[in-house]
């Protein structure tokens, strides 16, 4: 049998492909997970577009469409009431955190208004949540919604929905009381109300002594009456006796006459 050479380039482009075919199945499946967050997103399947693009970012740490998709996403799930409470804030802060990533680098300011934008609206909800629950912070969380709106106008002045939403977070922050939020209100309103019942058990403390007061002071002056009585009625008993006493004698005086 007739031997064949391969020639040593060609094992040489062989094991090149071999070391690299890792790399590039390796850019496939981050875009391709990346597509079927897409796809996911696109049928409101939120969960399986959360787990698709966290996939991707695990797969390629820096790759910007799968922070700003996923940002999408948790987004979406906060419309739909989809977070629990008690890590309402938490997925609010990745979200803003994901969004701020995703244009470290980004040079297009259309992009830029648009994640700021996105930001600004994560910010409101996370104002309404905290003065639903009755959270501290509301009047900073507004602040910074604020801020985020106008950077977005900055970089895109014609956008009109942005400078609507800026309007609706002012009159929200100017409706909350300066270096106040929800939760101080409600401490304010209930210690006002304990003092007030403070307030009311003294005054229905002191009534009672009052009632007691006049009670003793009436009973005292029944006393005193009964007392004063029955010495006018042992009064007037020595008088009826000293009378009689007196008859006696003077009937003793005539009888002896």
């Amino acid at each position: 049998m007739k031997r064949h050479n391969v020639p040593y380039f060609w094992l040489l482009a062989l094991l090149l492909c071999v070391v690299s075919q890792p790399v590039e199945a390796q850019k496939r499946t981050d875009r391709s997970y990346v597509r079927s967050g897409n796809r996911a997103y696109n049928d409101s399947l939120w969960h399986k577009a959360e787990i698709k693009y966290r996939k991707a970012m695990d797969l390629n740490v820096a790759y910007d469409d799968a922070k700003y998709n996923l940002a999408n996403t948790l987004y979406s799930h906060l419309l739909t009431d989809s977070v629990p409470n008690q890590q309402f804030g938490e997925v609010c802060q990745e979200i803003i955190d994901l969004y701020t990533a995703s244009v470290a680098n980004e040079t297009n300011p259309m992009v830029k208004a648009a994640v700021n934008h996105n930001i600004g609206n994560t910010l409101y909800l996370r104002g309404l949540f905290e003065m639903n629950s009755r959270q501290q912070g509301i009047k900073e969380t507004y602040a910074a919604c604020i801020n985020a709106y106008k950077e977005a106008l900055r970089a895109n002045p014609a956008d009109h929905e942005t400078r609507f939403n800026l309007a609706k977070a002012k009159a929200i922050y100017n409706a909350v009381p300066p270096g106040n939020n929800q939760n101080q209100q409600d401490q304010q309103q209930e210690q006002q109300s304990s003092e007030n019942d403070q307030q009311q058990q003294q005054d229905q403390q002191q009534e009672q002594q009052q009632q007691q007061q006049e009670q003793e002071r009436d009973i005292s002056k029944e006393n005193a009456e009964q007392i004063l009585q029955a010495l006018m009625q042992d009064e007037k008993d020595l008088q009826e006796k000293a009378q009689k006493i007196e008859n006696q004698k003077n009937r003793k005086l005539e009888k002896d006459w």
